[in-house]
């Protein structure tokens, strides 16, 4: 994989129910009964914590055989092994087999990202890679991502691996480990001073909450780097992203002010990226007709005649302004700026700058739709400031 200045998205997946739906049964036990009783794995996370209090599930348990189905059998090859057993009968079953997040792996094969499974299976990791090799030979997914690990984490020898030697280290710790392990792997692949970004998703509530734990410490760890937790569990589906609670996303008194940013510094420094290069025109029918039809550029947005968005590619946007009495002339020097986006009203953007040092040249100029400031950088560069009011 290419790497680039703007770093690479890593990919983390849980298994069972959130890349895929399988047949494999989980084993609870009643020991009033001696009986046991086969759940699917969605079934199980949805009553894990149920098991052993008063109700339905008091008298069922997690017992010694419980996952026997997510294991290997070590006298058979790996495509003879329960995962690649029932990922085939998933796969020609008249149910539906792919999970909330099989798209994503899709788009991360397709694309090349880096890949990472993390999940309570205990297979060998060689019998996840076989499943994979499954699904691309039959055409389902489009070729072998980069594999930054297969985190099988009740595998002993995966356990070994990740440096596990207390048995009594949970799951949940272990699977934890896992994430900080691949994220480790990812820097050492494609460079630790790269803005990249990482992704875990899982279905289960219990694991969501300790993806985060895991992703929270990897912030911390690396607050340069992007970490968020995707929740696929049913309609609770949604991505999180990751901040300290320090972050200017985050802390009250230092609104996140400014347009979205890729890679917030974490010294409490205004959040500054992105925003758009502003162009003063004379004519916006004409300019935005220029910018779209001639150049073949999508439009974004527009409001009226006072605003106007153009896509130009790869994050540019060049934004348009009609000229008054107020501005400079089109076609002249200053009918050019870099324009940032204040997300709150102009006065606070400018209030917390001006403690910070910054310069501002002139009186807000007000608009129907669009409030402007201009900020002078230290060589006496002029920035526009921008605060759009209205979008429709």
């Amino acid at each position: 994989m290419t790497q680039t200045a703007n770093g690479v998205s890593a990919y983390l997946f849980d298994i069972d129910d959130n890349l895929l739906f399988l047949p494999t049964s989980i084993y609870l036990w009643n020991a009033e009964k001696q009986v046991e009783k086969p759940v699917s794995s969605g079934a199980f996370a949805a009553i894990q914590n149920a098991l052993g209090r008063p109700g339905q599930w008091q008298a069922w348990a997690v017992g010694p055989r419980t996952f026997r189905d997510f294991r290997d059998d070590d006298s058979k090859p790996h495509e003879q092994q329960q995962f690649i057993v029932d990922l085939v009968a998933a796969i020609d079953g008249p149910g539906r087999w792919q999970g909330p997040s099989w798209s994503l792996l899709v788009h991360a094969a397709a694309n090349q990202r880096p890949t990472a499974m993390v999940t309570a299976r205990g297979h060998a990791p060689e019998t996840i890679r076989a499943g994979l090799q499954v699904l691309i030979n039959r055409g389902l997914l489009p070729a072998m991502p980069p594999i930054l690990g297969i985190y099988t984490v009740t595998n002993l020898k995966v356990q070994a691996e990740l440096g596990v030697v207390d048995p009594a280290m949970t799951v949940p710790s272990i699977k934890k480990l896992a994430i900080k392990t691949a994220v480790a792997e990812c820097l050492q692949r494609y460079g630790a001073e790269q803005p990249h970004r990482f992704g875990m998703s899982d279905d289960d509530p219990n694991n969501v909450v300790l993806a985060i734990s895991a992703m929270r410490d990897c912030k911390t760890n690396h607050p340069t780097k992007r970490f968020f937790v995707i929740n696929s569990n049913h309609e609770e589906f949604v991505k999180l992203e990751i901040f300290p609670i320090a972050h200017p996303a985050t802390v009250v008194g230092e609104p996140r002010i400014l347009s979205d940013v890729a890679h917030a510094p974490a010294t409490g420094s205004a959040p500054i990226s992105g925003g758009n290069v502003s162009v003063y025109v004379s004519n916006m029918d004409r300019a935005v007709e220029f910018y779209t039809k001639s150049l073949g550029l999508p439009l974004k947005l527009r409001i009226a005649n006072e605003w106007a968005e153009v896509d130009a590619g790869k994050g540019l946007t060049i934004g348009l302004h009609p000229a008054s009495p107020k501005t400079v002339t089109p076609g002249t020097a200053g009918a050019i700026n870099i324009e940032l986006g204040a997300q709150v009203p102009i006065e606070q953007v400018m209030e917390l700058l001006t403690s910070r040092g910054v310069t501002f040249v002139g009186a807000i100029e007000d608009y129907p739709n669009v409030r402007l400031a201009r900020l002078k950088d230290p060589d006496g560069n002029v920035l526009l400031l921008a605060q759009v009011l209205h979008h429709g």
